[in-house]
C-alpha cells in the first residue's frame, strides 16, 4: 500500500452504513468509498480496515485497494458531510481520512451489492468465500461479510463477475480489540454461495495460509496509518493486539471446526468433514 495521499475533489453522495461513509472523487481521477475520522463506529475501526486489507492482499482476497485522502479546507463545510448521531450532526475530524478505491467508475459502471443466487457461480473468484470465511474467524470479524460485484473484463465470453470483499473495519470486535467467536460472525448474506464450493479442501487451503503468516508481517501491518488515527494508548495496545492475533494462528483450526458446522447449517448443505 502506498503512503501517497489523494485529495478530496468532489463529495458524490452518502453511503449506507454505520460508519457513514461518503462516495468521493480524488485528485486522481479515481473514485473512493471515504471513512472519516470522527465516525460513529470509532477511529479504530480505519486502522482494523488497514490491517485487515493489507492481510488480505496477503493471502490473494479481492479487496479494494485503500489509500489515505486528504480533506481540503474548501469541502469541510459542505453541507452534506456530517453525521448524524441522534438527533446531532457532527462534523468529521482532523484532515486525513480513509479511502476504499471503487474498483471500476461507479459513474459508468454498474456495481452490485447482490446477485440473484442463479448468477453467483459466474463469480470467477467465488471460491474466496471459503478463504474469507477462515480469514474472518482468525480475526473475530463481529459482522456479516460485505461484497460488491463487477464484470470481470478479462473474460472476453460470456459473462462474468468478480466479487471484491469490503467494509472490514468490525474485525477485532469493532472498536473493542478483542479475539472471540461469535454465532453467524464473518457468514455471507447469502447462503447459497457456499453450496457451490469444495468447502473442505478450501478451508484446509485457507487455514494453510493463514499458519503460514509470518509474526514480523502481523507486527507491521499497521505501517503506514497517519498517527492522527491513534487516540492515547492506542499504539501499545493494538501491539498487544496483534501478539495476539499471531497466538491465535495456532489454535484457529479448533475455532474453525467449531465454527465449520454453523457454516454448513446456515447454507443448507451436508456437514464437511474437517
Amino acid at each position: 500500500m502506498t503512503q501517497e495521499h489523494v485529495k478530496i475533489m468532489r463529495l458524490i453522495r452518502r453511503m449506507r452504513g454505520g460508519s457513514q461513509a461518503h462516495l468521493v472523487q480524488g485528485n486522481d481521477g479515481n473514485f473512493y468509498v471515504a471513512k472519516f475520522l470522527g465516525n460513529p463506529q470509532g477511529n479504530r475501526t480505519l486502522i482494523n480496515e488497514w490491517i485487515a486489507c493489507r492481510l488480505l492482499g496477503d493471502m490473494g482476497i479481492s479487496t479494494p485497494r485503500l489509500r489515505i485522502l486528504e480533506l481540503p479546507s474548501a469541502l469541510q463545510p459542505h453541507s452534506d458531510l456530517y453525521f448524524l448521531v441522534g438527533s446531532k450532526r457532527i462534523a468529521p475530524q482532523g484532515v486525513l481520512h480513509l479511502g476504499s478505491q471503487c474498483p471500476v467508475d461507479p459513474e459508468k459502471t454498474a456495481i452490485f451489492d447482490f446477485l440473484p443466487d442463479t448468477i453467483l457461480p459466474k463469480v470467477v473468484n467465488l471460491s474466496e468465500f471459503a478463504t474469507k470465511f477462515v480469514f474472518d474467524q482468525w480475526v473475530s470479524q463481529s459482522d456479516r461479510v460485505q461484497t460488491i460485484f463487477v464484470r470481470d473484463r478479462k473474460v472476453t465470453t460470456g459473462i462474468a463477475l468478480r466479487v471484491y470483499f469490503v467494509d472490514h473495519g468490525r474485525v477485532f470486535y469493532g472498536s473493542e480489540w478483542q479475539l472471540r467467536e461469535q454465532p453467524l460472525c464473518g457468514f455471507a448474506f447469502q447462503p447459497k454461495v457456499y453450496s457451490y464450493l469444495d468447502l473442505g479442501v478450501l478451508v484446509e487451503k485457507a487455514l494453510y495460509q493463514v499458519e503460514s503468516i509470518h509474526e514480523t508481517t502481523l507486527l507491521t501491518a499497521a505501517e503506514g496509518v497517519p498517527s492522527s488515527w491513534f487516540a492515547a494508548g492506542d499504539r501499545e495496545g493494538l501491539d498487544t493486539l496483534l501478539v495476539k492475533l499471531g497466538r491465535r494462528q495456532v489454535n484457529l483450526r479448533a475455532v474453525i471446526a467449531r465454527q465449520l458446522p454453523a457454516l454448513c447449517a446456515y447454507a443448507g448443505i451436508e456437514p464437511v468433514k474437517f
